[in-house]
């Protein structure tokens, strides 16, 4: 069985110094908000449909859930595979909750993913889902897409799922400084590059105070979104 350990992991807990601080600080709060749909739901299964690394599990962990990742063939982090059309090795509406941590972008079938998404959710339950608005290629293995906030939106809603939590994480401003200390940093004398990182990276969390949350919600470097399958209906509720 994989294990990941929690000791301050510099995905969830990026030290000062280093040059996504406060990206990855912010994605986590944003994160660390959706918990109280896992929180809910005692013991939960935790489906995590891409766990790369499984950075994120120990937000889980807490709440006592039965957490299985699935990723490629190959990753020694995964519990399961997918197999040769992308689905996992698992029965219908066997998940709690369904755990999506910047996947969306890099599938080939955005649709197929997220069907795959619902297949495995119980009814009543819900996809736990971020993925990049603005942001440069990153191939992991591939990547393939960005959204827009009503593109995104639009694309989650045709799967009959219902969207009850957004949130946009780094606006316009602060996701452009980002893109800019990325583009320069290699090109800059190492001894300049650290305190360039530190420059920018308050000038970033600066930045992220003009746009606001509201402003975020349309235009982020990353959407975190939370998305429930409707309880089943009984033939009352038919009536």
């Amino acid at each position: 069985m994989p294990t990941h350990s929690a000791q301050r992991d510099p995905r969830l807990f990026p030290p000062l110094r280093h040059a996504r601080f406060y990206h990855l600080t912010v994605l986590r709060r944003a994160l660390e908000a959706t918990l109280p749909h896992i929180a809910a739901r005692p013991g939960a299964t935790v489906v995590d449909l891409g766990c790369g690394n499984t950075p994120y599990r120990p937000l889980f962990a807490p709440f006592g859930t039965r957490y299985v990742g699935v990723d490629l063939p190959g990753n020694p982090q995964a519990d399961l595979f997918f197999d040769a059309n992308g689905r996992a090795p698992l029965p219908d509406a066997s998940a709690d909750v369904v755990v999506s941590t910047q996947v969306l972008e890099h599938v080939s079938s955005p649709e197929a993913y997220l069907r795959e998404c619902v297949r495995l959710l119980r009814p009543g339950g819900a996809l736990i889902l971020s993925t990049h608005g603005y942001w440069m290629f990153h191939p992991d293995p591939t990547d393939f897409w960005r959204w827009t906030s009503s593109g995104l939106r639009r694309i989650i809603e045709e799967q009959g799922l219902q969207v009850v939590q957004w949130q946009g994480v780094m606006g316009l401003l602060p996701t452009s400084l980002q893109l800019l200390q990325d583009s320069v940093l290699r090109a800059l004398p190492f001894l300049v590059r650290q305190p360039f990182i530190l420059l920018m990276q308050a000038l970033i969390a600066l930045g992220d105070q003009v746009q606001g949350a509201r402003g975020r919600a349309a235009d982020a470097c990353v959407f975190v979104v939370v998305a429930t399958q409707p309880p089943a209906t009984t033939m009352g509720d038919a009536r």
